[in-house]
């Protein structure tokens, strides 16, 4: 990054030219050096640009069959790529991602929860079976847009609160596209 200052009537200003791609370390510097701190709006990705992520809650009792998808029942946040309806994520572009799970066995129970990229099991959680155990796991995964990632219970059962609380979480997001 070079800095040229110059005098425009009574006030000196400083003009900063990137002389590399900008990356967090060189902006930080500039917001350091300048004080400045763009509005909220501004730092929203330009429209047609790719996001993705979602944090959902509350396993659904109904899906809870060995082989087959967790589905919740609630969706905390959803900026893209999440269907409630086929209980999975879909990724919007290439790139990288980020994704994390936990849940709770049963009491007298145990649990075996995997994450999926379509039929293959990425990373998997246990919670044994002493009193309410937990087990959680994340990764990171490269996906290529249009790749589905969801949660499949292979063995035993979660347990779920029966009133507002919620046991059961999924959440993801995209970290960098390319």
């Amino acid at each position: 990054m070079q800095r040229k200052a110059q005098k425009i009537g009574d006030k000196r200003i400083h003009i900063f030219r990137m002389t590399t791609k900008p990356n967090i370390i060189s902006i930080l510097a500039l917001i350091c050096l300048t004080g400045f701190v763009a509005p909220q709006d501004v730092r929203r990705p330009p429209p047609g640009r790719c996001r993705g992520g979602f944090s959902v809650r509350k396993a659904d009792q109904r899906t809870l069959t060995i082989g087959g998808k967790v589905g919740f029942q609630e969706v905390l946040t959803n900026t893209g790529g999440w269907s409630q309806s086929t209980n999975d994520f879909q990724a919007p572009c290439n790139g990288v991602y980020y994704f994390s799970f936990h849940a709770i066995s049963p009491q007298n129970g145990d649990f075996t929860l995997a994450l999926m990229k379509g039929r293959l099991y990425q990373v998997t959680a246990y919670g044994s079976k002493n009193d309410f155990q937990q087990g959680s796991n994340s990764v990171l995964l490269v996906l290529n847009a249009g790749e589905k990632v969801h949660l499949e219970l292979q063995q035993g059962t979660i347990y779920e609160h029966p009133f507002n609380e919620a046991y059961t979480s999924f959440s993801g997001f995209l970290v960098e596209a390319f």
